[in-house]
């Protein structure tokens, strides 16, 4: 299954290939029983769709994009707090600029209890993957899925770490949690200056809300 219309002698329309993602996405992960729903969308062009799913706990971002053929079509999953906006990646909180949406990758670095000096270690040795992440891609099933359809490998692959981590995941993004998020907050700025990563876009990458 992929997002391609099985009617080629129609006009492609971003609004349909919008839909075909929202049923991808509930028919592919759990997202409806972790509690989410459905509260954004655009669909102004196939290589631009966006789709959030929001709960009690955080927002979930889907970003797609459509390339020259299946097999390079992207999808970009982020998380963010409730109070992330819905198009821009930056936003003013605390008194500073601040990055709102989130890779899964650090996120899941910092629950599996890595130091910021074993998560550098991590992404030095081992493709910048965590545990849970390698093991599905390695895996016979996460490999079929990235040949069927790479999107829906991606959609598969978090739901499966939602399994595994389960309302951990989701509550460190919420608002009601600020002692794990400081937490978290400083892991990362740990993190970033030890690696001594810097950017020309945006806020620091230890700016986090």
């Amino acid at each position: 299954m992929n997002l391609y219309l099985k009617d080629s002698q129609k006009p492609e329309q971003a609004e349909d290939v919008g839909q075909a993602l929202i049923q991808m996405i509930e028919q592919n992960s759990n997202i409806i029983r972790w509690k989410f729903h459905l509260a954004f969308t655009k669909f102004d062009q196939t290589s631009n769709i966006k789709i959030i799913y929001d709960s009690e706990w955080c927002r979930i971002k889907f970003m797609f994009s459509r390339q020259r053929s299946p097999e390079w079509d992207e999808l970009l999953i982020q998380y963010g707090r409730v109070h992330a906006p819905n198009e821009e990646s930056f936003m003013r909180w605390a008194g500073q600029e601040c990055r709102c949406w989130h890779n899964i990758m650090d996120p899941l670095r910092f629950l599996d209890g890595l130091s910021p000096s074993e998560a550098i270690e991590q992404v030095k040795t081992r493709k910048q993957l965590p545990e849970a992440v390698r093991a599905f891609k390695e895996s016979d099933h996460g490999k079929k899925l990235l040949s069927e359809y790479p999107p829906k490998s991606v959609i598969v692959m978090h739901s499966k770490l939602w399994e595994r981590y389960g309302h951990r995941l989701f509550k460190l993004f919420d608002l009601r949690q600020p002692q794990l998020w400081t937490q978290y907050q400083q892991f990362i700025k740990e993190y970033h200056q030890l690696m001594g990563t810097k950017t020309s876009y945006g806020p620091p990458l230890e700016n986090i809300c």
